[in-house]
């Protein structure tokens, strides 16, 4: 349910209709820009930065992509690493161990630019050297993981 605050033009909607609004417009044909909320795609997309999205198809997704899916009743925003048991494998840059694996019809979009608060021209999410770095932050995960250990 919706909510609006005294003496403001900004409405808080929840997660499951605030999507709904966003696969709306995906449906629709139109390309779709959402701020991103949290750190799970750190260092590459902080909380607040926005993405433009456009609506996923079907199409065979380039490894390293930045995709909007639906996974167990919830929306993310993560990296396509890869696949396993016909299984799309999905990662956060931030997250350390965690992994989702979801169905292709759960994919919503891909994220074809970057917008960062602290830059005013937008990143090209469709370059390969975006997804390659993305993609080798992924792999490296278990140095993270212990260089995180060593600074505690």
């Amino acid at each position: 349910m919706a909510e609006y605050p005294d003496n403001s033009s900004t409405r808080i909607l929840s997660n499951a209709h605030y999507f709904a609004e966003v696969q709306h417009m995906l449906d629709e044909g139109k390309e779709v820009r959402i701020r991103i909320k949290g750190n799970s795609m750190r260092p590459f997309i902080a909380d607040g930065d926005t993405v433009l999205l456009k609506a996923y198809k079907g199409e065979v997704l380039p490894l390293g992509i930045n995709v909007l899916a639906r996974h167990q009743g919830k929306y993310v925003f993560h990296r396509y690493v890869g696949t396993k048991d016909y299984k799309i494998i999905l990662a956060g840059d931030g997250n350390l161990v965690l992994c989702e694996s979801v169905d292709r019809i759960d994919i919503m979009a891909t994220a074809i630019q970057h917008f960062p608060q602290n830059q005013s021209k937008p990143i090209d999410l469709s370059r390969g050297w975006y997804r390659l770095r993305g993609l080798a932050w992924y792999h490296i995960r278990l140095l993270r993981r212990i260089i995180a250990k060593l600074r505690r």
